[in-house]
């Protein structure tokens, strides 16, 4: 009967033993993504948006399917976007915002998300219905100089 008991002891103790252990290796991933997300925003705060979105990019790449992976998704979506970024990049947020939105359509930003998508791809259409004028302002003016120069010529 105190092997049975041993033995059960033992098992016991193994089990919780993992069970610390996985919950610490746990710890040590929040840890991780905790400070990882704190680089990346002050790396926003000092300008540096290139390299705060590799840093947000490596959380989620890290820390899938997990809280942290969707903050670090939203926030590097949203870093194309800064009024700071001098290198905005607005079809990449949108591709990013996209993301988001199909793999966290739950989370407490996907609302918000929703709104920067239409917002920007709004700005993007009107960007290129802008390219698309002004091709035709240089097409109208140079057709302008050609019947002024025949004028003259006459």
């Amino acid at each position: 009967m105190s092997r049975v008991i041993a033995i059960v002891f033992i098992a016991i103790m193994a089990a919780t033993g993992c069970a610390r252990l996985s919950g610490g290796q746990d710890e040590l991933a929040a840890e991780s993504a905790r400070e990882l997300l704190a680089k990346a925003d002050t790396q926003v705060k000092s300008g540096k948006y290139a390299e705060a979105a590799a840093t947000y990019i490596s959380v989620v790449q890290n820390h899938q399917n997990t809280e942290w992976a969707a903050t670090a998704h939203y926030e590097g979506a949203i870093i194309h976007l800064s009024a700071g970024n001098s290198q905005k990049d607005y079809a990449q947020a949108l591709a990013r915002l996209d993301e988001f939105i199909t793999q966290y359509p739950k989370h407490a930003r996907a609302t918000e998300a929703k709104n920067w998508r239409l917002a920007v791809k709004t700005l993007l259409e009107l960007k290129k219905e802008n390219d698309r004028l002004n091709k035709n302002i240089e097409r109208l003016k140079q057709l302008d100089m050609r019947q002024e120069e025949k004028r003259r010529g006459r």
